[in-house]
């Protein structure tokens, strides 16, 4: 990953992600889960986020890979779940929906 070369994820994460979302002040940068993603695992495993912040892990359900996120803060869960509906509208073509379990916790 050391020549990885990654742009601003903001249109990324306006496309699949509620507005409230770019308020968390530690954002996972997009690019860089969808990469990791892609490198470490394959369709249909299963990936656990115990601190899920604003759901961009949830991103990783949309390349077919199930997605179990937990948060403790409750005014990040229910932004992240309606980033998640939003997210379920945009489905990639040739990518069957992972599943997502969200958790606070």
């Amino acid at each position: 990953m050391s020549n990885l070369r990654l742009k601003p994820d903001a249109t990324l994460r306006r496309r699949f992600m509620i507005p409230e979302s770019f308020a968390h002040p530690a954002k996972m940068h997009a690019g860089l889960l969808l990469e990791i993603v892609e490198r470490y695992t394959k369709p249909r495993q299963w990936i656990l986020d115990p601190m899920s912040g604003s759901g961009t892990t949830l991103l990783a359900a949309l390349s077919g890979r199930n997605v179990v996120a937990v948060e403790k803060e409750s005014h990040f869960v229910e932004p992240m779940r309606r980033s998640w509906e939003k997210m379920r509208q945009q489905v990639m073509l040739g990518c069957e929906l992972g599943q997502v379990v969200i958790i606070q916790g």
